[in-house]
């Protein structure tokens, strides 16, 4: 693990994202775990990283029943090309 510390330089942005987004691996995970507790920097990005995350979840809406297939005839007759197979 050490040696991984070593070889990479130090970004909070791009480790935070990782560990937010669950993309970083176990042994990275528990190292930068660890980490958190003496970083501000890292500390913050994943504090802003989780507020974002629950922004965008938070904005999201149900979509309609059929919108798609509306949307997709709509192109497709708009086009001239008729009416598109279903999905």
């Amino acid at each position: 693990m050490m040696r991984w510390r070593r070889t990479r330089e130090h970004d909070p942005e791009r480790f935070s994202a990782e560990y937010v987004s669950g993309e970083m691996a176990g042994g990275l995970r528990r190292w930068f775990e660890r980490h958190l507790l003496d970083c501000d920097d890292c500390w913050r990005e994943v504090l802003l990283g989780r507020f974002g995350r629950r922004i965008a979840e938070d904005a999201r809406e149900p979509v309609p029943v059929g919108l798609r297939d509306r949307v997709r005839a709509a192109v497709a007759l708009s086009s001239g090309g008729g009416l598109p197979p279903p999905a």
